[in-house]
């Protein structure tokens, strides 16, 4: 006898929605342990390398080709936010931040892959970020670097916790705690076993999977969808259509998701893993243009959502703005799960959220193993990994919220980047000038220049910090000051003679 659910039998969508996340969940996690059991060996001896090596398990360097490169790029840069933050952008922002987010997470990739390849045929023994600055600038900048790196990557960490909890908890309508664990103990499984190349094998796999999903629910929206969309938004034209923070994201986003990208080693790796530029180049092209189109038709829903009039701004928890596109009529209420097309969103956001994670975790992985242990047992960076996680599943359950968890770092990395980036240039008047000094002092003064901004705007130091830090919404002047003034900063202290290393270390 056929069983079907009904729509309003919470009790059933929720084990489902644990039963078929957790499926797909374990099964990548195996697919990773299997492949590095049984066919890492084999891929060593296409390196060159002995399995088992730090070099094989935290860069694979020069080992892949375009096509693995290009889905590992895409998977790096996705994750479960994907499924929130496009769609809570583009309600917020309109048409133009939701435009921009989706350009904004591709020019990544294009960039790191640019100066990558410089960093590459300049240094040819790099093997992280922090290896640069330190034989470009020195010990103190390498520890400042690669304290940045971690915080960075473990508040990207943190949103993905963060995200996948909040969709169980709102949307599942459960407890959030528990899919965070699954997330993290399998992510971390396979990615303290098997290292990087696990991570790109398992990319490749998610990366389908995410796309053939991805497909369908568009498909399904497009003979579904039924509410009529007003010309010119309607009553919702001041939201939707250009506005301020739309206009503010044509600069604010791409500045901090390039800036972000600089301090994720995450996407570093994929760069060290690439068997030579044209693998590089095209895989980054492959993957700028996946991400472009995925983080487009993710925000696109949420935003037709709101001009078809199903979401309560109001009331409607930012996080599900894009579920609310599958609602049958204005006045349902929030979303839930109780369809099939809502459990196929659900596992899509699961798949990339474990996808981003193992990333992450391999940044992590490496970043601690290059700096802290290099050449020493990987034992000691993979407990460290696995402890870390643990705090940060804890704060997840919190359910901060993503964008401004983003907001920490993004702004962080923006007073950071520029500086670090100049140091590419080889021109021996740059080289002069560009000293350990000028570069560590002018990214700690953008850092205090921009807290000292908000203080200003707000007249208020509590209150200005707060802004500035976590809650000015992505206005641009706060992010004009965040990449401009260590610049700034950085010229004042060249005309002014600074130079050498500071004794710190």
């Amino acid at each position: 006898m056929r069983y079907q659910l009904a729509a309003d039998d919470k009790y059933g969508w929720t084990v489902l929605s644990y039963c078929l996340c957790i499926f797909f969940l374990v099964a990548f996690a195996v697919y990773g342990l299997a492949w590095a059991k049984f066919m890492a060996a084999k891929e060593a001896l296409k390196m060159h390398v002995k399995a088992g090596t730090t070099e094989m398990f935290t860069t694979a360097k020069g080992s892949q080709g375009m096509w693995r490169i290009g889905w590992s790029f895409f998977a790096a840069a996705m994750g479960g936010w994907v499924i929130t933050a496009p769609a809570n952008f583009a309600v917020w922002g309109g048409w133009i931040a939701m435009m921009m987010y989706a350009i904004a997470t591709g020019i990544p990739i294009l960039i790191v892959a640019f100066f990558g390849r410089v960093l590459v045929e300049r240094y040819p023994d790099c093997c992280s970020l922090g290896d640069f600055v330190a034989w470009r600038f020195g010990p103190t900048m390498k520890v400042f670097t690669t304290l940045i790196t971690l915080f960075n990557m473990t508040i990207f960490l943190l949103a993905e916790f963060t995200t996948v909890g909040a969709l169980f908890s709102s949307f599942v309508g459960d407890i959030n705690y528990p899919i965070i664990i699954v997330v993290g103990v399998l992510a971390t499984a396979y990615t303290v076993y098997g290292g990087l190349l696990v991570s790109i094998i398992t990319d490749q796999a998610q990366t389908v999977v995410t796309l053939f999903i991805v497909t369908i629910v568009w498909i399904y929206v497009a003979a579904e969808f039924r509410q009529p969309l007003e010309p010119g938004f309607g009553d919702l034209k001041e939201i939707l259509g250009p506005q301020f923070y739309g206009y503010s994201s044509i600069f604010t986003l791409p500045a901090s998701l390039v800036c972000a990208s600089v301090f994720s080693e995450a996407v570093w790796q994929r760069v060290w893993a690439a068997e030579d530029k044209r693998a590089l180049y095209g895989g980054a092209i492959i993957g700028f243009t996946a991400v472009t189109i995925c983080v487009f038709l993710c925000g696109l829903l949420g935003f037709i959502a709101a001009w078809g009039g199903l979401i309560d701004l109001d009331t409607a928890d930012p996080n599900l703005y894009m579920f609310q596109v599958f609602k049958r009529e204005r006045g349902e209420g929030m979303a839930t799960v109780n369809s099939w097309i809502q459990e196929l969103v659900l596992i899509l956001a699961v798949i990339m959220n474990e996808s981003a994670v193992d990333s992450l975790l391999n940044g992590v992985t490496s970043t601690i193993s290059s700096q802290f242990f290099r050449g020493g047992d990987m034992l000691y960076t993979r407990v460290i990994v696995f402890l870390v996680c643990i705090p940060l599943v804890v704060i997840a359950t919190f359910n901060y919220p993503v964008l401004q968890l983003f907001l920490i770092s993004n702004i962080l990395c923006c007073c950071c980047a520029f500086p670090v980036f100049l140091g590419l240039f080889s021109q021996p008047a740059m080289k002069k000038h560009l000293t350990e000094n000028n570069v560590l002092f002018s990214s700690i003064m953008g850092i205090l220049t921009v807290t000292f901004y908000g203080c200003i705007v707000e007249n208020s130091w509590s209150r200005g910090a707060y802004m500035t830090w976590l809650g000015n919404g992505y206005a641009y002047d706060y992010f004009l000051v965040a990449v401009f003034f260590p610049v700034a900063w950085l010229i004042f202290f060249a005309a002014g003679g600074a130079g050498g290393r500071p004794p710190l270390f």
